[in-house]
């Protein structure tokens, strides 16, 4: 089955955001079902802008290995050179 990367990236927001809600409602700490789906709502976009920004720092982090080679730091050439 093809999907587009669009309709990947709604069902996971809509499966993480089931999950949480579920996992707040049940959780034993008496939160009702209106309290868990807004910090559902709230949690959801969070928890995807986290996921988002430790790939790009992460891709940051590749291309600047990649950029500047093992001794990037001055202080790296002082000691070695």
């Amino acid at each position: 089955m093809n999907i587009t990367k669009r309709t990947q990236n709604v069902l996971t927001a809509a499966t993480l955001y089931v999950v949480v809600v579920l996992a707040l409602r049940f959780s034993g700490s008496g939160m009702g079902w209106w309290m868990a789906s807004a910090v559902g709502l709230v949690v959801t976009p969070l928890a995807l802008w986290m996921t988002w920004l430790r790939r790009r720092l992460a891709e940051q982090a590749i291309e600047f290995g990649r950029r500047h080679g093992p001794s990037a730091w001055p202080e790296d050439r002082h000691r070695r050179g």
